[in-house]
Parts: structure tokens; sequence; C-alpha cells
């Protein structure tokens, strides 16, 4: 799929551009937008220079796995706090077993990004 290479905001000016359609055009244009789940102005961008539209269920499909990592992101920070408090320094065996788990899990999104 080919990406649209965007510039960043600063460096890039918009200017509004109007168009007159017929009604039936504007209809299927907006279903097709909205099916897209992009916004207007991309989703036009995308058309006009030819470039593979995004699917939405690949699209979701990164959204969870992305959820799946902040939450792989939150059980480490929890880790390292356990690992600074002395009182909790007894539970090593558990605490190897959790970051095995940790690495498996992120292996695993890995894989599941790749295989997008």
């Amino acid at each position: 799929m080919d990406q649209v290479k965007r510039r960043k905001p600063e460096d890039e000016r918009r200017k509004e551009f109007k168009v007159r359609l017929p009604k039936w055009l504007c209809d299927e244009t907006r279903k097709k937008i909205a099916a897209s789940g992009m916004k207007q102005a991309h989703y036009v961008e995308h058309v006009l220079i030819n470039a593979a539209h995004p699917d939405p269920s690949r699209m979701l499909a990164i959204d969870a796995l992305k959820k799946i990592n902040h939450d792989q992101a939150r059980l480490g920070n929890l880790l390292n706090a356990v690992l600074t408090d002395p009182d909790l320094k007894s539970k090593f065996a558990d605490i190897d077993e959790l970051f095995g788990e940790i690495r498996n899990t992120q292996q695993t999104i890995k894989a599941k990004v790749l295989a997008l």
C-alpha cells in the first residue's frame, strides 16, 4: 500500500477548495468516506494521488495491538516499581515468570504487526 508522505503541519499550507458535484455523486463519495474511516480531506487527497486506501479492518487490528502494547508498557512500569521495592524482593520467582510472559506477548505482538 502506497503511503501518502505528509509534511509537518507547519510546513504544509492548506487552502480551501470548493467543488460542486451532482447530489448522487456527493452521496456516493460521502458513503465511501464514511466506510474508509478517514477524514474527508485525507480521503480526497488519497484519491487524487492514486494512493491505496488503508483497509479499515487492518486499522482496527492495529488499534487493538496498540492497546495491548500500552497494557504491556503499564505492566513493565509496575514491574520496575516492584523491583525497586525492598519488601518485594522475596518474590523474584514470580517476577521472573512475569518477565517471561511480557517478553512472549511482545514477540506475539511483533509477529502480528509484521503479518499485517
